[in-house]
C-alpha cells in the first residue's frame, strides 16, 4: 500500500512539472467556472502561475501582469468556491530543491501532502527500525532517501526482498551500498532525472496525461 500511495504521488508530481502553455485570461475564466483544482504561484519577478483543471492537466502562465489582482481572486475563491482549489505559495528559487525530498509533502492535489507524506515518512520508519537492508547499509539508504528523491520508492520495491522476487529467500548481495555509494548514486540518480527531462520526458508525459484524460 505504501509503494502504490508513493507511485500514485510521484506520477501527480511529474505531470506539474510538464505544463502545456496557458494566458491568464484561460486560467481566471477557468477559475470562475469552478474548473480550477490546484494552483501553484511561484512568487519572484515577474509571478507564475501554474494550475490545474484536474490531476492530471496543467497549465503554465508564464509571465502574470497583474499579480494583485490574481492573488484577491485566489483568495475569494478559496473561500467562496464550491470547489476550492488547493493554493500552494513557493518562491522560485525553493521549488527545485535537491538536498530535501520535499515533492512527497507538495503533492499539487487536495489531501494528497498528507497521505503522501505520511507514507514517504512511514518508508524511512522501516528503514530505520528493521531488520538489516540486503541492497546497502543504512547511510546508503538515507542518502537515497534524502538527496535521491526516489529512495522510499527503490526501499519498498527492493527490500527486505525484490518485490517481484515472490516469497522465497533471496541471496544476499555480494558488496552492498555503502554510505558514500549511496550518497553519488543519490546525486547521480538526480542528474538523470534532469537529464531525462532535457530529452524529451515531457513530451511522453503529456502524451499519457493526455490518453488518461480520454477516459471517463
Amino acid at each position: 500500500m505504501l509503494l502504490v500511495i508513493l507511485l500514485w504521488g510521484a506520477f501527480l508530481t511529474v505531470l506539474s512539472i510538464f505544463p502545456r502553455e496557458s494566458t491568464v485570461a484561460e486560467f481566471e475564466a477557468a477559475l470562475r467556472a469552478d474548473q480550477v483544482t490546484c494552483v501553484i504561484v511561484f512568487n519572484g519577478d515577474p509571478v507564475r502561475l501554474r494550475w490545474s483543471a484536474g490531476p492530471l492537466l496543467w497549465y503554465d502562465v508564464d509571465r502574470v501582469t497583474n499579480a494583485a489582482r490574481v492573488r484577491r481572486d485566489l483568495v475569494h475563491e478559496s473561500e467562496v468556491a464550491d470547489q476550492r482549489p488547493l493554493v500552494i505559495w513557493r518562491w522560485t528559487s525553493d521549488h527545485d530543491n535537491p538536498h530535501y525530498p520535499s515533492w512527497p509533502f507538495q503533492v499539487p492535489f487536495p489531501g494528497a501532502p498528507w497521505i503522501v507524506g505520511s507514507a514517504w515518512l512511514a518508508a524511512l520508519f522501516i528503514m530505520l527500525g528493521a531488520g538489516p537492508p540486503r541492497w546497502g547499509n543504512r547511510w546508503a539508504w538515507f542518502w537515497l532517501f534524502w538527496m535521491g528523491e526516489v529512495g522510499a520508492i527503490l526501499f519498498l520495491l527492493l527490500e527486505p526482498r525484490s518485490l517481484w522476487y515472490g516469497l522465497q529467500a533471496q541471496q544476499p548481495i555480494p558488496r552492498p551500498m555503502r554510505g558514500g555509494h549511496g550518497c553519488v548514486l543519490s546525486i547521480c540518480l538526480n542528474l538523470v532525472g534532469a537529464g531525462l527531462a532535457a530529452v524529451g520526458i515531457s513530451r511522453a508525459v503529456q502524451a499519457l496525461a493526455d490518453l488518461l484524460a480520454t477516459f471517463p
